[in-house]
């Protein structure tokens, strides 16, 4: 199954203009399995089940809402918490903090050229996995985040880190086992059963699946 684990939508995300119908109908017109919300700093969407689940029904694609934590030390993709820290924590803190709520953490964008990567920090945390295909982020800079994650031995996920519904799929994350719920996304990252790919994958593995059927 193919998600996208990094998507920013317009009503919980300042910078984001992608309205949520919107990001659904991209990801289902290019053969997204599902979708993962990560806003910034905010889980308010994951407060309405109801609405999500109307959603998934709608659009038939799977949703996930996790959050992007800006630590003290750079963006941390989270999953599987229904609060976040008051106030911003070293990565470290963080990652605890996750933890203790059966979570997971992602570094995204580790080695981004601004605050918000953790850079070498990714090497000295018990971090999940590591995003090394990054839609907005250059390709030698994703290139290094591979090599860490296959040194580290970590989850390899990718995410489009989309803003409008054009980058929706820019790189996304394939899963070797069915995810039906965050429970199934959560213990395949921990499991380290992930892969990343392009948006050209994507488009190959739909048009096979047609041939088959």
């Amino acid at each position: 199954m193919i998600y996208d684990i990094h998507v920013h939508q317009s009503e919980n995300s300042f910078d984001s203009k992608l309205k949520i119908k919107d990001a659904l109908l991209r990801a289902k017109k290019i053969g997204l399995d599902g979708i993962c919300f990560t806003d910034h700093d905010d889980i308010g969407l994951r407060k309405d089940k109801d609405r999500i689940e109307k959603l998934i029904l709608e659009y038939g694609v799977n949703i996930i809402v996790g959050v992007e934590i800006f630590t003290l030390d750079g963006d941390l993709l989270c999953f599987g918490i229904d609060e976040i820290p008051k106030e911003r924590l070293s990565v470290k803190e963080t990652i605890k903090f996750v933890e203790k709520r059966g979570g997971v953490s992602v570094a995204a964008h580790p080695f981004r050229n601004s605050k918000r990567g953790l850079n070498d920090n990714i090497y000295f945390n018990n971090i999940n996995g590591i995003e090394v295909f990054n839609g907005r982020t250059d390709d030698l800079l994703n290139t290094k985040a591979f090599n860490a994650s296959k040194l580290l031995n970590k989850a390899i996920l990718g995410g489009s880190d989309a803003h409008t519904a054009e980058e929706i799929g820019k790189y996304a994350t394939k899963f070797e086992s069915k995810i039906n719920c965050e429970d199934d996304f959560i213990k395949a990252i921990k499991e380290n059963k992930t892969t990343a790919i392009s948006l050209k994958d994507i488009l190959n593995t739909k048009k096979i699946i047609k041939k088959i059927i």
